[in-house]
């Protein structure tokens, strides 16, 4: 028998409707992974009829002769998709992280809890950056007081994204029900975030810092939470890891989205349907529906989604290694002659600087760190 460790979590806040409309929403604040009657509610809102439910495979796919689905929008592919329901009051982003979830447990030797904790992460914050302004990029920090500590991570618009964690080796037990400890792993705390920009035509751009308490620390209630307090963002967001026997990432992926102000009382009734019979979206994932047809479930009867308005290929990074020696380099330069030439004489003649986010090592000769100095200082002798 396969196994599978499945570890969803989402949270929905509707920060900015009447009160009535919030006390609907309020049930679906903690949505459990999806049962059997969930299912079947499904199969029965996308129509059985319409052949888009296979229950063989038990995939939601199109059982028709001809797959509209782009390949790069296929499951096997990371990808993130936005689009809009009918009446542009809802925007939807669905994204597939797998690949660059299994890179992250790659690059930091990650325990099964560390990846599904850091891998939710990178997650949400590859949705809440993707498709913003030219230049815009958000910062999570989870200062928790889990033995995990502090997670971080940075994402762009442009779908690069990369992240740490203090302790990716400790391990926690599973809880009762089988799945990672994720609350206690990263326990209370704080949840700060950081929207910057380094657009060069918007030179009067400030970057924006809000902190909010961890409520639960299943990262995805904080994340709602924070759009919630701290942006006034009407949102409902879903995140969810897979893990296979072996501990390699099967499935990774996630969901927000976002109520304009002015939305209907149709609409909001429709989402919250939807919402509610989409139930975990990593046992979706890990039934292998593709994000495409993720957003068609949740826009049901919204939107009539056949093509994404936009997409993207996220990546973890970016790691690339001449990138990465020349902001080492710089940051050796920092040092100062004096400083520089002390960790030469302490370390045989060697420097070695490590990235964090990348898990990148490099090492730097006596010759090398020489020329660095003299480089940098030859242009502010010009200068003078």
């Amino acid at each position: 028998m396969r196994v599978v460790v499945i570890a969803s979590c989402i949270s929905l806040v509707l920060s900015s409707l009447t009160s009535s409309r919030v006390s609907r929403f309020s049930s679906l604040s903690r949505l459990s992974r999806c049962n059997k009657a969930v299912r079947k509610d499904i199969r029965s809102l996308y129509g059985r009829e319409q052949g888009l439910w296979n229950p063989r495979s038990s995939i939601l796919t199109r059982a028709t002769a001809e797959d509209p689905t782009p390949d790069a929008l296929k499951p096997g592919n990371d990808n993130v998709l936005r689009v809009m329901s009918d009446n542009a009051e809802v925007s939807c982003l669905v994204t597939d992280t797998t690949k660059m979830v299994q890179e992250a447990k790659d690059r930091h030797n990650l325990s099964i809890t560390a990846t599904v904790a850091l891998g939710r992460a990178m997650t949400g914050a590859l949705l809440m950056a993707a498709f913003k302004a030219e230049g815009d990029a958000v910062q999570l920090k989870f200062s928790g007081r889990g033995p995990h500590g502090e997670i971080m991570v940075i994402a762009d618009r442009e779908g690069n994204v990369k992240g740490k964690i203090r302790n990716p080796e400790v391990e926690l037990p599973p809880k009762a029900d089988g799945t990672p400890d994720i609350a206690s792993a990263i326990g209370k705390g704080a949840l700060e975030v950081v929207r910057s920009n380094t657009n060069p035509y918007m030179p009067l751009y400030k970057p924006y810092t809000g902190v909010v308490p961890i409520t639960s620390g299943e990262v995805a209630e904080d994340i709602a939470y924070y759009l919630a307090a701290s942006e006034q963002s009407s949102s409902a967001i879903g995140l969810g890891v897979v893990l296979d026997t072996d501990g390699s990432v099967k499935k990774a992926g996630g969901w927000h989205i976002q109520v304009l102000p002015m939305a209907s009382e149709e609409t909001l009734s429709g989402l919250e349907g939807n919402i509610q019979n989409l139930g975990s979206t990593t046992a979706l994932l890990a039934d292998g529906a593709s994000t495409l047809q993720i957003s068609q479930l949740l826009l049901l009867g919204l939107a009539e989604v056949e093509v994404p308005t936009f997409t993207l290929e996220p990546k973890y990074g970016p790691c690339e290694t001449t990138d990465l020696e020349e902001r080492m380099k710089r940051a050796i330069a920092a040092l100062g002659k004096d400083d520089a030439v002390k960790l030469l004489d302490e370390n045989d003649g060697m420097i070695e600087i490590r990235c964090d986010f990348c898990a990148h090592t490099k090492q730097f000769g006596r010759e090398e760190v020489e020329k660095m100095l003299e480089e940098t200082q030859a242009p502010a002798k010009t200068q003078r």
